[in-house]
């Protein structure tokens, strides 16, 4: 068990390891710190990356747009573990609700 405990005077500590749109401000930067692959429960392969924002580790699953673009740019998964990634904002249709969301858009890598 850690001895720090949340920041009453933010959410940040509330929300879970997975960052959401609401908690940052775009475009944003990221370097991925590490990567990691699982299966889901459909047997389908999930790409998670991790990296440190505001002092703090968030993990941000890549969606097969996002993927997309990694493969589109030239890069195996692994190559942007270091890699200044930029991303905006954009609608997605969640397939739980059918309910419009922001989501995560990846536009660059350096």
């Amino acid at each position: 068990m850690t001895e720090e405990k949340p920041d009453l005077d933010r959410w940040d500590d509330f929300s879970g390891k997975f960052i959401k749109t609401d908690l940052v401000k775009f475009p944003l930067v990221i370097v991925p710190v590490s990567l990691d692959a699982e299966y889901d429960e459909n047997n389908k392969p999930r790409m998670v990356i991790e990296f440190s924002l505001n002092g703090r580790n968030w993990n941000l699953e890549l969606n097969k747009t996002n993927q997309n673009f990694i493969r589109s740019s030239g890069f195996v998964p692994s190559g942007i573990i270091g890699k200044k990634l930029t991303f905006d904002t954009t609608k997605v249709r969640n397939p739980s609700s059918n309910q419009m969301v922001d989501s995560f858009l990846l536009t660059g890598i350096e």
